[in-house]
């Protein structure tokens, strides 16, 4: 049984995660008009983002925008391979796609295969690699094969044998090297995801939704906010530039964790206005001029990040006198000139709203969950704390440390707290978060979803919500 009309690009660029193409590919069978670009910025990749700490990643999850073009209707695990080719097959019968999670580890046709790199790249000591399942689609099977699309990184469509579909399905639990790995996401066995089209577009629905893109990309970038999460602070926009320059001017001698979140900002920002310019080029050909002006001006700026970038790698190396002084400077032009730039692209625009905003409802619905999630997690802190003789700060509320360098647990208790919180869960809702919370207990990082009692009601009412990034796949 195999989709014949099946002809997808695999002609993807390499910065797009492994889950962009397959979701481009399921709502264009849906009926709606999709491409790359749009997908892209509908979760704001186009936008720079980062964390106080240096980390850039996407974090669309932290503005209150609702899902404006696609969503995740359910993302499960199933019970085993048989009953795996039993849903595939049903999906294959009416047409659809069928989106598989699993290790790259054990697809024979990528580099990944085997590869004792990909196992070292996770675990040696400082990596910055996350573990995360890699996703590809299934556009056919018999009874010796599955036919699979994976364009990201691989360039792959066709077949695979049962037996190594199945060793990449099981996924990376069945890897005992990368139990302990420290930097990870959720992780399935026998994983599948549904994917949703908010809203069909035809052409013109295409068209405005492009223009809501831009207007809200631009106006995010030039708000340039701030969220801050109980000691966590999340920058967007115009406001990532500034902390890049306040870094580098507070970093006159040379310390070494400024430079590498100098290096790290420099480097990773490259992504979203990669993204952007992408977008920008999209616009340029459904709504024409004077956007394409001003995709091809973008370019310019993109080549100037990535000479300041360049500058920093050949400065550290080659320890130049004043080079960083140098690049403080290059670094406050091009971030004023980029200023400007959005400042007279904004007035060009199509008249279009933003993306549609969160109903006050809604956010009175999501804080009055992520409540009872704190009411849950201090009660379950309570009963640690008099049970095990801890000592976790109850009156710090969601400031609280839980584990880590300023933790008061050690990883024993932590396991016993995971597993009273469980069951808070299932006594309120009905329903717990399978293995969850056995995943987050086998980590260790300073940015980890148990560092405090925030954190961890961060955590687990994203995963409740399920609230993914997208960002957690390769």
């Amino acid at each position: 049984m195999i989709i014949h009309s099946f002809a997808p690009t695999l002609d993807i660029p390499y910065y797009y995660p492994c889950n962009f193409p397959l979701i481009h590919e399921v709502l264009e069978r849906q009926g709606s008009v999709s491409s790359l670009a749009m997908l892209a910025a509908s979760r704001l990749y186009t936008l720079p983002s980062c964390e106080d700490n240096g980390l850039v990643k996407t974090y669309f999850h932290k503005l209150d925008y609702e899902e404006p073009i696609w969503k995740i209707s359910d993302q499960r695990e199933l019970g085993s391979f048989e009953e795996g080719k039993i849903q595939i097959r049903r999906r294959l019968e009416t047409g659809g796609l069928f989106l598989a999670t699993g290790t790259s580890y054990h697809l024979p046709y990528c580099d990944d295969y085997h590869n004792p790199e990909y196992i070292s790249k996770h675990v040696k000591p400082g990596s910055r690699h996350y573990l995360m399942d890699h996703w590809l689609a299934v556009y056919g099977m018999d009874e010796d094969h599955m036919y699979v699309y994976d364009p990201v990184f691989y360039k792959f469509k066709g077949k695979v044998e049962h037996a190594a579909f199945h060793d990449f399905w099981r996924g990376h639990h069945t890897i005992p090297e990368l139990a302990e790995v420290k930097r990870k996401e959720t992780l399935r066995t026998y994983g599948t995801t549904d994917i949703q089209a908010k809203v069909l577009l035809d052409s013109q629905g295409y068209r405005e939704m492009l223009a809501q893109a831009l207007t809200t990309q631009v106006h995010e970038f030039l708000t340039g906010r701030t969220v801050t999460e109980g000691t966590r602070r999340f920058y967007f926009g115009h406001a990532v530039s500034t902390s890049l320059i306040e870094t580098l001017e507070g970093n006159t001698g040379g310390n070494a964790e400024s430079v590498a979140r100098i290096s790290s900002l420099l480097f990773d920002m490259r992504w979203s206005r990669y993204y952007f310019r992408d977008v920008l080029k999209e616009s340029a050909e459904w709504l024409g001029a004077p956007l394409d002006q001003y995709a091809k001006e973008y370019e310019d700026i993109i080549l100037r990040w990535e000479k300041a970038n360049n500058l920093l790698q050949v400065g550290r190396m080659k320890q130049r006198e004043g080079w960083q002084a140098q690049l403080s400077g290059v670094v406050q032009e091009l971030v004023a000139d980029e200023w400007y730039w959005y400042e007279s692209f904004r007035r060009a625009l199509p008249q279009a709203s933003t993306y549609a905003r969160q109903s006050q409802t809604d956010i009175d619905n999501e804080n009055e969950h992520k409540a009872t999630l704190l009411r849950i997690v201090l009660d379950s802190c309570r009963e640690l704390n008099a049970y095990h003789n801890t000592f976790i700060a109850l009156d710090e509320g969601g400031n609280a440390p839980l584990y880590g360098r300023d933790g008061r647990l050690n990883s024993l208790e932590l396991v016993s707290l995971l597993a009273v919180v469980e069951q808070g869960i299932e006594e309120h809702w009905g329903t717990g978060l399978g293995n969850a919370l056995a995943e987050i207990a086998a980590a260790s990082l300073p940015e980890s979803p148990y560092q405090t009692v925030g954190s961890l009601v961060n955590y687990l009412a994203r995963h409740q919500t399920l609230s993914s990034d997208g960002e957690g796949v390769r």
